[in-house]
């Protein structure tokens, strides 16, 4: 059973604590099917958190990779776990929002309403301690027709309970490329700082972060059966090749400095 499974079951189990036993459970229903590489339908329309229609494609134009939780704003447990565990992680890298990816969130509830949206993105943004940042992490609400397709093309399943008007659904986070496509799904109800961070870096194919970042990314690759990044052998080989190469440079221009420097004294003398 997979990570987003088990995370599923416990909200499934929030669910069943509080109706009836029936022939079919939601948690039957749900699960994560990747679709890596997969471009997002940009042209869904929604309704931010002010009451403004958007659509999806709003936040993919300005070169900046995008993490997405797909959550609903009246979620007794698990969409709290999972967006309180994207704060904590994105609090402990040093990436900045806004400079270098924005985030979003997205209601899977068509009964959300921006007042609820805007309710929960103040409670999350001040968990993060930047209030300023509401441009740069918009909470969407919308219509079926609209989030159907968008959960459907991330392969996020998920169910509704008409008794107890709740959700089952994974507990997961996309990371997004610039231009919509999926490019890392990070599994569970916390995440990581480093694999936010490389998750990022990579879906930004390396425009964002710094030199430290790019040469981890090549000692790093995500590992699918880990859900984690790990120590990519050959990476760590090239890696460490192109650092002694580096160490040789930086030692030969020192020795020239210090020879010119030297010739230079003698002449003065």
């Amino acid at each position: 059973m997979t990570r987003a499974l088990v995370a599923a079951t416990l909200a499934a189990a929030v669910v069943a604590a509080s109706s009836p036993a029936r022939a079919r459970s939601p948690v039957q229903e749900i699960d994560i099917e990747e679709h890596l590489g997969a471009a997002l339908p940009l042209e869904l329309p929604f309704v931010d958190e002010n009451r403004r229609p958007v659509r999806l494609g709003d936040y993919f134009r300005d070169g900046k990779p995008v993490v997405l939780v797909l959550a609903y704003f009246r979620c007794p447990m698990l969409c709290d776990l999972v967006l309180r565990g994207v704060v904590d992680s994105l609090a402990r890298q040093h990436l900045a929002l806004g400079r270098d990816y924005r985030a979003l969130t997205v209601s899977i509830d068509p009964k959300d309403t921006p007042a609820g949206a805007s309710l929960k993105q103040h409670g999350l943004l001040q968990a993060l301690g930047d209030l300023d940042a509401a441009a740069s992490w918009p909470f969407l609400t919308g219509a079926e027709p609209s989030i159907a397709p968008l959960a459907a093309r991330l392969g996020f399943e998920y169910a509704y309970d008409p008794k107890t008007d709740q959700y089952a659904h994974p507990a997961v986070a996309f990371v997004l490329t610039p231009d919509g496509r999926i490019s890392r799904y990070l599994y569970g109800a916390t995440f990581r700082p480093f694999d936010l961070r490389m998750a990022a870096v990579e879906a930004a194919a390396g425009r964002i972060g710094g030199v430290v970042d790019r040469v981890l990314l090549t000692c790093f690759r995500y590992d699918p059966s880990a859900r984690k990044y790990g120590v990519y052998v050959i990476g760590v080989m090239r890696g460490g090749s192109a650092f002694v190469l580096l160490l040789f440079s930086l030692g030969m221009m020192a020795l020239l400095r210090r020879d010119r420097e030297r010739g230079g004294a003698r002449r003065r003398s």
